[in-house]
């Protein structure tokens, strides 16, 4: 039931399965999105996500949307469940491709790859990017909990490979989760051409092209509005600190997480904003500010970073990091139990500080040295390769820093 073996004429081929495609926004397909790019040369890929948006236009990434209902995620459920005719596809794909590459295990699509892929015996990478969500619905977080200590440990234990993003998901599947291989903490990378500091000059200039004069202070938010990102806290911070500009790009349904709604003018909500336009949100803003939970560590946070913005986010995204820069202030949060004082006085404390023009260079430093997308796509390639060549029963991998290059065939 096994694919023939690659041989010298032909790449390998990968199919790869992501609940939305990136023009959705969302951290996750954007990750899957930079990672494909960066592995067309390497492997034939075959990209499948629920037909909610466009498919991107990738040279040498064969992507293909499937019918799908989507309701849910009206209800802060991103969990597109895809129709009759797309599983017949998914059967077709899993069966022609060589390596299976799913981004988390949780959505059904990915579910079916993982099942189909252990009955064709093809190696099977998983990038979890996600673990517990305290949400303030009691059914849905324990729900939550219980699939992944039920669902999750089921299937991630039949992976090849596991792959985390956040020290702190990795941490919480560890307890409960025999993995096959050791799991490995790869952080996401960043496309540093996209997201870099300007000098002062253009920076000032920038904020005012925006809006921003040189006094006012500009707290940025970036990402889905939903429970889950702290937006209900926000709204609090907003309301207490009327002088500041709060500023927010994202996206979401109408309802108490989406600041259109909060009457507020001292906020404002910026539209359809995504690469070189999102970078200039990132570059003009102060600080970034995200009290989200249940989250690995995401993708926005690093790209604040990498333009020189710094960030005041839950102390729980930071836990098991290693050694981070100064522009990271960690808050402690939960939804039921955190004082708007504590993050306003931190919130203040960093756009006053005396050093943070250094702070802000710091933080650049840190994320060209630490986030690189090609670095982390060399590292993917040579996994798949090492999968690949070996079968369905690689070795055990020898224990490395997070973007040291493994070696194929080890």
């Amino acid at each position: 039931m096994q694919s023939p073996p690659a041989t010298p004429q032909r790449r390998p081929r990968l199919l790869l399965v992501t609940h939305y495609f990136p023009a959705h926004r969302g951290g996750v397909e954007i990750v899957a999105g930079e990672l494909a790019a960066r592995l067309s040369s390497q492997f034939e890929i075959q990209w499948l996500a629920a037909d909610c948006d466009k498919p991107p236009n990738l040279e040498g990434v064969r992507s293909e949307g499937q019918a799908a209902w989507n309701k849910l995620e009206r209800l802060g459920l991103p969990w597109p469940i895809w129709k009759r005719k797309a599983w017949s596809a998914m059967w077709r794909a899993v069966r022609n491709a060589d390596l299976v590459h799913l981004h988390d295990y949780i959505y059904p699509s990915n579910m079916v790859a993982l099942v189909l892929a252990r009955l064709y015996r093809k190696p099977v990478v998983i990038t979890q990017h996600i673990g517990d969500i305290e949400y303030r619905n009691p059914l849905l977080r324990l729900t939550l909990r219980q699939v992944n200590r039920v669902v999750g440990r089921h299937l991630l234990c039949r992976a090849d490979q596991v792959i985390f993003i956040s020290p702190r998901v990795k941490a919480l599947f560890e307890r409960f989760t025999p993995f096959k291989r050791a799991p490995l903490f790869w952080p996401n990378g960043v496309d540093l051409a996209t997201f870099h500091p300007l000098d002062n000059a253009q920076r000032q200039s920038l904020r005012a092209r925006l809006g921003a004069a040189p006094e006012h202070v500009v707290v940025l938010f970036a990402g889905r509005f939903v429970e889950k990102k702290g937006l209900a806290f926000i709204h609090q911070l907003a309301q207490r600190q009327a002088d500041w500009r709060w500023w927010f790009a994202g996206w979401g349904s109408p309802g108490p997480y989406d600041p259109r709604g909060w009457n507020l003018p001292q906020a404002h909500v910026w539209h359809d904003r995504q690469g070189a336009g999102m970078a200039e949100l990132y570059q003009a803003a102060d600080v970034l500010v995200l009290p989200s939970y249940g989250e690995g560590f995401p993708l926005v946070v690093q790209e604040s970073l990498a333009c020189g913005t710094p960030v005041v986010i839950s102390a729980e995204t930071v836990f098991g990091m290693p050694e981070l820069p100064r522009a990271i202030r960690a808050e402690p949060y939960t939804p039921s139990a955190s004082h708007p004082e504590d993050w306003l006085k931190a919130l203040s404390e960093v756009v006053t500080a005396p050093d943070r023009e250094l702070v802000r260079a710091e933080a650049a430093m840190y994320a060209s040295n630490t986030w690189n997308w090609d670095r982390l796509a060399h590292d993917y390639a040579a996994l798949f390769i090492d999968l690949h060549n070996s079968g369905n029963a690689p070795q055990a991998p020898t224990k490395r820093a997070p973007g040291t290059p493994v070696q194929p065939g080890r």
